[in-house]
């Protein structure tokens, strides 16, 4: 899945004036004032991806509209990419790894039939063209004599056996649920893959753009079995050379890719440096030349850098908190509702994020064509918290358990400044913190009372709602279960119109408001820092790194 730690500085960063850092201080209560201050001395984590955005090339430097990129002088091969992750990768098998950092490592070594270009429109990749001669029916052509890493050929027998690879409920793939309406993948030939659908489903091209879509080397999943995540074969325009744990991933270019003239790096090495403020020395230094997560403070001193250049843009992911919804206190609906009431996201906006990026009304952001102004911010109201309190038999007040990441200062910044905020309402949060990996098995054991935990996005909005709220979504987490939304999630994907579909996705995101299945309170913007010798990278809405076309002067 696309799970995040928490929001990093991701879009327009905005100026924050010092009343409003005042007012955001105010409201966080038990906190006192002199901690906050220093703790908004410290460091980031994680957020990604959304749709549409104007995707247009600009000048390194931030921009609250369109998606820069770095460019100038001419292409050059040669040179390695050292990459700063705010976490190491979980693994690096795109049908079974489920963090969202690991995306970002994909985008090197994979392509799939289909991928978004940089303002999120579906187009062809391993497919060199597909029709849709029903609406349950894909034919995809692909392209001649296109290697694996390991020399064997990607056809359309490699391509069917990933489908049905994927498909095995003996496999128990993360992917599995995002393409459970394939009913059958076929040859038509040795170039021709046709996919029959049980139903209509609008968001198909978009998830195969993703994930379920990236096609590995059959041989290579044959030869290394459960190993293969440490082993993969793609066909993209990097190859592995090695994984380190918890000190570094190297790439290699691959000399076979099927694009001419790319990748013009000879290599890329990705670094896991947790502490964002470590990441940014590191970047100054030259020891690293791009970073994957900045924290929100430190977008003035990236921009007033001399040798460094911010890139943003617009994000299609949310931040928020996982509520269990079946065991524990939030498992009653109007304790859950307290919480949301209770959480001041003024204050977090200010306090924690700075400024940059904006408040969450929901799972569909800004930059999503299905986004809906009219879907109401929950607006921090005590009274109204207590009333539901009392209306869940709690009227005293409760304890919680609200679980995060470690190793991250701005994750423990966010968890204070909750803890602070619902003690003003009389609900007792303990925080407990593990490391990234063991979070996400947190998550899937539905071992917490809250999860601090963002969801990266995809660039169809069924992506954000379908696969954490969806009775048998793959992430649902908080075992949410309610037919009135499972219902309406079939009746969007099916519908043929982005019309339709928008209308019955603006009602299930007030339905999932109303039983705060989930506490949203922030869309982080897309953005990343580097050396200015880093050129021709494009900032895209999903969030993801794909450096194909960029090189070092």
């Amino acid at each position: 899945m696309d799970l995040d730690p928490s929001g990093s500085a991701r879009m327009a960063a905005r100026g924050l004036s010092r009343r409003a850092l005042m007012r955001g201080l105010i409201g966080v209560g038990a906190v006192s004032l002199v901690g906050l201050l220093q703790a908004c001395g410290t460091t980031t984590p994680p957020t990604v991806p959304g749709p549409s955005g104007s995707g247009q090339t600009a000048a390194a430097t931030s921009s609250s509209s369109g998606a820069p990129s770095i460019s100038g002088g001419g292409p050059k091969k040669g040179g390695t990419l050292k990459v700063a992750l705010d976490s190491d990768i979980i693994g690096i098998d795109p049908h079974g790894a489920s963090a969202g950092v690991d995306r970002n490592v994909y985008t090197a070594i994979y392509n799939g039939l289909v991928a978004p270009d940089k303002n999120l429109t579906i187009v062809a990749d391993l497919a060199e063209s597909w029709t849709t001669p029903d609406l349950r029916t894909y034919v995809f052509k692909l392209r001649p004599n296109v290697k694996f890493h390991d020399g064997t050929a990607c056809d359309a027998a490699a391509v069917k056996k990933n489908f049905d690879w994927i498909l095995d409920p003996a496999n128990a793939s993360a992917r599995r649920p995002e393409i459970v309406d394939v009913e059958q993948v076929s040859i038509d030939d040795p170039l021709t893959v046709r996919i029959s659908l049980k139903n209509a489903f609008a968001p198909f091209l978009s998830i195969i753009s993703d994930r379920a879509g990236y096609i590995v080397s059959p041989t290579a999943r044959d030869k290394f079995g459960k190993d293969y995540p440490r082993n993969p074969v793609g066909t993209g325009p990097f190859q592995f050379v090695e994984w380190i744990k918890d000190d570094h991933a190297t790439f290699k270019r691959f000399e076979g890719y099927f694009e001419p003239n790319v990748p013009l790096l000879d290599q890329i090495t990705y670094r896991p440096i947790p502490d964002l403020s470590v990441a940014l020395t590191e970047l100054k230094t030259g020891n690293v030349d791009f970073l994957y997560r900045i924290d929100p403070k430190d977008v003035p001193d990236i921009k007033s850098t001399p040798n460094l250049v911010y890139l943003e843009g617009p994000g299609v992911g949310y931040q928020g908190l996982w509520i269990n919804t079946v065991k524990g206190p939030l498992a009653s609906k109007a304790l859950r509702q307290a919480v949301n009431l209770a959480v001041d996201r003024e204050a977090l906006l200010a306090v924690a994020y700075f400024g940059v990026g904006q408040i969450a009304q929901g799972p569909i952001p800004p930059s999503s064509w299905a986004y809906d102004a009219s879907v109401a911010t929950v607006k921090r109201d005590l009274a109204a918290a207590r009333q539901k309190l009392s209306e869940g038999g709690q009227l005293g007040g409760f304890k919680m358990i609200l679980k995060a990441q470690s190793s991250s200062p701005l994750q423990e910044k966010i968890s204070q400044l909750v803890q602070a905020q619902l003690a003003e309402a009389g609900i007792q949060v303990e925080i407990q913190t593990v490391e990234f990996g063991a979070l996400l098995k947190v998550g899937e054991q539905g071992d917490f009372d809250a999860l601090s935990l963002g969801w990266s996005g995809r660039i169809d909005p069924d992506g954000n709602i379908q696969p954490i709220f969806e009775s048998k979504g793959a992430f649902n987490y908080g075992k949410y279960s309610s037919k009135v939304v499972d219902d309406a999630i079939g009746s969007e994907r099916s519908a043929s119109d982005q019309a339709t579909r928008k209308q019955v996705l603006l009602q299930l995101q007030k339905t999932i408001n109303d039983d705060a299945a989930y506490v949203f309170t922030y869309f982080p913007p897309t953005n990343f820092a580097a050396t200015k010798a880093v050129q021709g990278f494009d900032v895209t809405p999903d969030g993801l790194m794909r450096f194909k076309s960029t090189w070092k002067a």
